[in-house]
């Protein structure tokens, strides 16, 4: 949960040693994950990685895949990473930083945690970013999403792992191009844009990637972060004005006051209801009703929170926001407007149509939470709207 204390927004200036770098590497069953790391492996840039293998079964054999010295690789055996080993994780980053504190690992200045093919990543990002001790010690930089180009499309169709793998995905690298019986790349973006409609869409050929610097792309400094932070919310809804008239004119929805407008596509399948939407809100937002609104977003919809990214005007400061289902990246404020619109900007992936909920929710951010005599009060007038914004979260 949060309180008005988060709303310091650390500009990541610290004294303290620079946390270690984690990039967590997903993909569905048999999408490439293992070609791509050991590609990646091989640069110059990459030499000095430490892998953490989670192996799912009772004899674990991916780890043999990986062309890496056995000091430099760490397994994970038993379970997939969103269940049973999920604290082996959490156990196995705090040796790791012991360990190479001490002296005893070979030198390694960044970790690449490769997940089973039937994860959810999203537990994993959760222990990285929500573990006290670990998050001293690790930052966590990208999320790299290998896609499968002849299978993607039945895999989102059948398994909610697959959704999650390309909706957390900063990245989407796309594999066996090489081969006849791949989709084009117009069909796999109109596959994969409604559930990832910000990231880059990138051909990996056998970890040669086209058009695109990963080492620029996981350097995650300020300058860098800015401008990815915009691409995808630039990509993300232009691709939803784009598309919406005419995937689903049904989800368009126009609040009726005038602060707020929104836009939104569906993606419908056997297993499971993808909405993508964006909206837009006119005005400043106060720092207390951010928090309050925050919160509950979190506590009642968290769940149905594929991906969200969003610049708030927070008293008049651009704040930069980005989380998953209940996890919430820590917010950033931004040293500038990235341009003269000052209005906030929201794009969303959902699991279940909560559009009408989400504007419902933006349209009582103007309450504020006053102080009176040093103690902290609640006005009835803003108490009102708090139990109108957390009953709009519960309505269907």
């Amino acid at each position: 949960m949060f309180d008005t204390q988060d709303l310091q927004f650390p500009h990541a200036s610290s004294s303290e040693a620079k946390p270690l770098p984690v990039t967590i590497l997903t993909g569905f069953l048999g999408s490439g994950k293992s070609t791509f790391l050991n590609a990646l492996l091989r640069n110059p840039d990459f030499q000095k990685t430490l892998v953490i293998v989670n192996e799912f079964g009772e004899i674990g054999l991916d780890h043999l895949l990986i062309e890496r010295p056995e000091e430099n690789i760490v397994l994970l055996e038993g379970g997939c990473l969103c269940c049973e080993v999920r604290g082996d994780l959490v156990q196995t980053l705090g040796d790791i930083h012991q360990r190479r504190s001490s002296g005893t690992l070979a030198e390694f200045d960044r970790i690449v945690i490769e997940t089973t093919g039937l994860s959810n990543p999203v537990p994993i990002i959760q222990s990285i970013l929500c573990d006290f001790e670990l998050r001293a010690h690790y930052e966590l930089c990208k999320v790299i999403t290998i896609v499968d180009s002849r299978e993607i499309q039945s895999q989102i169709e059948k398994f909610t792992e697959a959704v999650e793998q390309v909706a957390v995905a900063d990245v989407l690298l796309v594999s066996k191009t090489d081969l006849q019986d791949h989709l084009p790349m117009d069909q796999l973006e109109s596959i994969l844009r409604p559930v990832n409609p910000g990231s880059p869409i990138v051909i990996n050929n056998r970890g040669v990637l086209s058009d695109f610097n990963l080492i620029e792309f996981l350097k995650a400094e300020s300058s860098t972060e800015h401008d990815a932070f915009m691409g995808w919310l630039d990509r993300g809804e232009s691709f939803i004005l784009a598309n919406q008239s005419s995937r689903s004119p049904d989800t368009n929805v126009r609040s009726a006051l005038h602060p707020m407008h929104g836009k939104g596509i569906s993606l419908f399948s056997e297993s499971n209801r993808v909405h993508t939407f964006s909206l837009r809100r006119d005005g400043v937002i106060t720092g207390n009703s951010f928090v309050v609104w925050l919160n509950l977003l979190t506590t009642m919809k968290g769940e149905n929170l594929l991906r969200l990214k969003a610049i708030l005007n927070v008293e008049g400061m651009p704040v930069a926001l980005h989380g998953t289902h209940t996890i919430i990246h820590e917010p950033i404020q931004m040293s500038e407007w990235p341009s003269s619109d000052h209005s906030s900007r929201f794009v969303v992936i959902a699991n279940g149509p909560i559009q009408k909920q989400f504007e419902r929710s933006l349209e009582l951010l103007d309450f504020n939470v006053q102080t009176h005599n040093e103690v902290s009060l609640i006005n009835p007038d803003s108490y009102q709207n708090f139990l109108k914004l957390a009953e709009s979260f519960s309505r269907v």
